[in-house]
């Protein structure tokens, strides 16, 4: 049987890899995303023991699900983030009362990946924000990052 693929909505048959086309759709994510270069401050809440410090890190680009962060400090996998940031700048691109926010400049964000950039040496990653819908789920952390 002959395998074939879609091709700008048209199937075709895959002969092999020299042979293959590859065209590129339109970015299929769910919101668009801003670019952005903006200074911001976070640090790392765990329940089980006292937050990591803050860091210094820049904010690469951000949506309304989230962001991307550049730091010289790694962040651990899938760690809740809380992050400082200026309310100001973000109010232009997204909605603030959608995100669950700790106080006026701070959020709860997920980190969804992270890397290490080889050429740059710069710490990557992409941080989700926790929606105000879900305040009740993470009460313990919201009071922790109060605390700070």
């Amino acid at each position: 049987m002959m395998q074939t693929a879609s091709v700008r909505g048209k199937k075709q048959p895959l002969s092999g890899m020299a042979s293959r086309q590859y065209s590129w759709s339109p970015e299929r994510r769910r919101y668009v995303r801003y670019p952005c270069a903006w200074t911001i401050r976070f640090c790392e809440l765990t329940e089980k023991s006292s937050p990591k410090p803050f860091y210094t890190g820049k904010c690469k680009n951000v949506s309304q699900g989230g962001m991307k962060i550049s730091s010289l400090q790694p962040v651990s996998r899938k760690a809740m983030v809380l992050l400082e940031i200026d309310p100001n700048l973000f109010a232009k691109h997204i909605k603030l009362k959608n995100i669950l926010r700790v106080t006026e400049n701070r959020v709860l964000t997920e980190v969804a990946w992270r890397h290490l950039n080889l050429e740059t040496g710069v710490f990557e990653a992409g941080l989700f924000f926790l929606k105000e819908s879900e305040r009740n789920k993470y009460k313990s952390l919201i009071a922790q990052a109060s605390a700070i």
